[in-house]
């Protein structure tokens, strides 16, 4: 284990913080979770976790508990038409505070796949990022935090997050069947999608912790093109409704373009220099 032990995340109780938290705790690590609620604060204490009450919104009423740490890993997101604004001056709260401490604040910043954009070629790190609008603020917020002092940033860009307790498959399409009543996809039925699996992930988060390089971003992906319409086929027996991104962009929002990108990607970084394991999980 790192020397470094006690960490504070964002959005702990969520579908990626709740599987970065448990591999923390597997590992020994003194876990604090940022809560909102209550409930979710009930939900961090039968993980192990120690509860903050707080929130992003209001962060200068819990940063006393950052000072206490080595790191932070923020993995939260309001997902409304604000999120974007509450990350940014959240970053300049937590940069403005970590410019006092005594040794720098290790900054584990989670971005996402969709910041890429479209690509032919397989995206690596080094792959010019073409946003989709809607996670722009990703970007802006990466690029505020790599110029700040006493920050030492690490960055981590999973593909599309996936749990083995409901079957791989992407929530959203659950969503449609659920909706519709038959399975439906942006594009066309013979389109992929990278998908990682959330622990396996959150196994990535750790390594990154333990081993990243300051300044450096890490991609998770594990299956780098995993065939939707085969993993749908195991869910429903119905015919997929092909081209339905425009429905998909009326009824949850623009953010939904994200699944009619071309994208395919490589975890080599992770692997080479982290020794990160990405575990495939699809046999169909």
């Amino acid at each position: 284990m790192n020397d470094t032990k006690s960490v504070i995340i964002t959005g702990g109780t969520g579908n990626i913080g709740s599987a970065v938290v448990e591999e923390l705790l597997c590992h020994g690590y003194c876990v604090k979770v940022l809560c909102r609620s209550a409930d979710s604060a009930n939900k961090a204490k039968s993980m192990g976790a120690e509860p903050i009450l707080g929130s992003l919104i209001k962060a200068s009423t819990w940063l006393e508990e950052l000072a206490q740490c080595d790191a932070l890993i923020h993995t939260a997101c309001t997902f409304d038409e604000h999120m974007g604004d509450v990350d940014y001056k959240f970053m300049q709260v937590i940069a403005k505070h970590a410019a006092n401490r005594s040794t720098p604040l290790i900054l584990l910043y989670t971005s996402g796949c969709w910041t890429y954009g479209s690509h032919e070629q397989v995206i690596t790190e080094l792959t010019p990022k073409n946003s989709l609008l809607d996670y722009q603020w990703m970007l802006e917020s990466i690029d505020f935090l790599s110029k700040c002092k006493n920050i030492d940033l690490r960055v981590v860009s999973p593909a599309n997050v996936v749990c083995e307790k409901t079957y791989y498959l992407p929530p959203i399409l659950s969503w449609e069947i659920e909706r519709c009543g038959h399975p439906t996809l942006p594009r066309g039925a013979v389109q992929t999608w990278p998908l990682v699996e959330r622990k396996n992930l959150a196994q990535l988060y750790r390594l990154v912790f333990e081993r990243g390089q300051s300044g450096d971003e890490y991609i998770g992906s594990a299956e780098h093109k995993a065939p939707i319409n085969k993993l749908l086929a195991q869910r429903s027996a119905k015919k997929i409704e092909e081209y339905a991104l425009a429905k998909w962009i009326k009824h949850y929002g623009t953010w939904t373009e994200g699944y009619s990108l071309q994208q395919v990607f490589s975890s080599n970084k992770a692997v080479g220099q982290l020794g990160w394991q990405p575990k495939k999980f699809i046999t169909v």
